[in-house]
């Protein structure tokens, strides 16, 4: 049973790693620091999420506002 959560998480980590195609030059500048200072995978992918997670939930809010102006 444990051993399908690690193998859920790596295809999981294998799909955000960057494959030259990045959102924003923030993505993209994040990679190149993980690169850089040999920072936890973990830890850019969950930033990325979060951003990406938090524009899109701006995005949401601002075409909402738009509408009922």
């Amino acid at each position: 049973m444990f051993k399908w959560f690690k193998k859920m998480k790596k295809k999981e980590l294998l799909k955000f790693y960057p494959e030259e195609n990045y959102a924003d030059d923030i993505e993209q500048a994040l990679w190149e620091i993980k690169e850089e200072y040999d920072l936890p995978t973990e830890e850019i992918i969950s930033v990325v999420q979060s951003k990406r997670k938090n524009l899109e939930y701006m995005h949401q809010i601002l075409s909402k506002k738009e509408k009922y102006e």
